[in-house]
C-alpha cells in the first residue's frame, strides 16, 4: 500500500509539473533554471481594456495606470577657456660695482653723469629704471634724470678718464 501511495504521489506531482511546463519532459534534467530578470509588466493600451469597470477586472484592479515617459537631458558644457598667458615681464640687467677707498686721504669716487645741455651730475650709485636713470647724489638724496637728456658718449669718457665702468642701455 504504501507503495502504491508513493507511487502515486510521484505521477500526480509529475503531471503537476506538465501542466505548469510545456517542456515538461526535457527540464527534468536541467536542474536549476538560471536567475533572470523578469521583464517589466506593461498595461495594455486604453482600447484593450474591458469596457465594464475600466481598469478594474471583476472588482480588482487589473493594471496600474501608466507612469510619465522617462525624458532624458543632455547638458553640454563648453570646455574650460585657456588660461591667459602673459608675457613675460623683460629681464633686469643689474650691475654691481664695488668701490674700495683709496688708503690715502683722496676724496671718495663719484661717477659723473653729463647731460646734453652740458651740466655734469655727480652719483655715488647709478641704476636705470623704465625710462629714467636714477641715482643717488654726494648728499644721499635719490634723483632721477631721463635717459633721452643724457650724452652717453661724454658719459662714458668722462667715467673711463676715472677708471669707472658706467654701462647705460642702448638709445632707443
Amino acid at each position: 500500500m504504501l507503495k502504491v501511495c508513493g507511487l502515486s504521489f510521484v505521477v500526480l506531482l509529475a503531471s503537476l509539473a506538465q501542466a505548469q511546463d510545456r517542456q515538461f519532459p526535457r527540464a527534468l534534467g536541467a536542474g536549476i533554471p538560471p536567475l533572470q530578470q523578469t521583464p517589466r509588466r506593461v498595461a495594455p493600451p486604453m482600447h484593450a481594456r474591458p469596457f465594464w469597470g475600466g481598469n478594474v477586472w471583476g472588482g480588482y484592479a487589473a493594471y496600474p495606470e501608466m507612469p510619465p515617459p522617462v525624458t532624458n537631458v543632455v547638458v553640454f558644457e563648453p570646455p574650460p577657456a585657456p588660461p591667459l598667458v602673459l608675457p613675460p615681464p623683460e629681464p633686469i640687467h643689474s650691475s654691481i660695482q664695488e668701490l674700495k677707498p683709496a688708503a690715502s686721504s683722496e676724496p671718495p669716487v663719484f661717477f659723473v653723469i653729463a647731460l646734453k645741455d652740458g651740466s655734469r651730475l655727480t652719483a655715488a650709485a647709478v641704476w636705470v629704471q623704465g625710462n629714467d636713470l636714477r641715482y643717488v647724489d654726494a648728499d644721499d638724496q635719490n634723483r632721477r634724470v631721463p635717459l633721452a637728456a643724457i650724452d652717453r658718449t661724454a658719459t662714458r669718457e668722462l667715467n673711463q678718464a676715472r677708471n669707472l665702468n658706467l654701462r647705460l642701455p642702448p638709445a632707443q
